[in-house]
């Protein structure tokens, strides 16, 4: 399946990243993302913003307005969509003023169910949110796992493969109960019958 990377103008631990950038066949650049894409070698296929983070390159690009109702990450995602990409990365967005980042959280719930695959990813995080079912999570460079309920509760939620395992488990979003999980296994697998959860993939980051 094709994917799409999206950088935005905001990347923390940029220089500690995880990402196998080579597996992404579109690259969109959100405002001053582009200023990293270069760092990265990369060529971006589409430009947009408002470039009140640098100066507008030149080539084919979405201007958008300064003042307008979304951000400029969410306007790159809103754009990848259009083209019919499902299958999404967005670079950046963590970290920063906490109201980006909350709502790049909330363009997670938006399209959460909607598109094959939609994460927020940085040096530190990988951050995604699923809808009811069954996932497999394998082991892999991100030592912890964490759980969040995103809306009221999510219901029955099981966790196995994992260092503190649950089962059928009523998880609210007014706890701290489903942070700083292990995967212990090979992989693990989160069920859970209602509502929505976010899934944090993370590590320490030592300077």
């Amino acid at each position: 399946m094709k994917k799409t990377l999206i950088l935005t103008s905001h990347i923390e631990h940029f220089d500690r990243l995880l990402l196998d950038l080579s597996s992404f066949e579109t690259i969109i650049c959100a405002d001053g993302g582009l200023l990293f894409a270069q760092k990265l070698g990369l060529s971006p296929d589409y430009l947009i913003g408002d470039y009140d983070s640098m100066t507008q390159p030149c080539g084919n690009v979405i201007k958008l307005p300064m003042e307008k109702d979304m951000t400029d990450s969410e306007a790159a995602i809103d754009l990848a969509v259009s083209k019919g990409l499902t299958n999404i990365t967005v670079l950046g967005g963590l970290g920063g003023r906490f109201d980006h980042t909350m709502g790049n959280i909330g363009m997670l719930a938006k399209y959460c169910g909607k598109l094959s695959h939609l994460a927020l990813a940085d040096g530190q995080n990988y951050i995604f949110m699923v809808s009811p079912g069954t996932y497999t999570i394998p082991k892999n460079r991100y030592p912890y796992l964490g759980i969040i309920s995103y809306g009221a509760a999510a219901q029955q939620v099981t966790l196995r493969g994992v260092k503190y395992p649950l089962t059928h488990h009523h998880l609210t979003n007014e706890t701290t109960l489903g942070v700083s999980n292990e995967i212990m296994a090979d992989a693990a697998t989160v069920s859970f019958t209602e509502g929505r959860l976010l899934i944090v993939l993370s590590r320490d980051i030592h300077d």
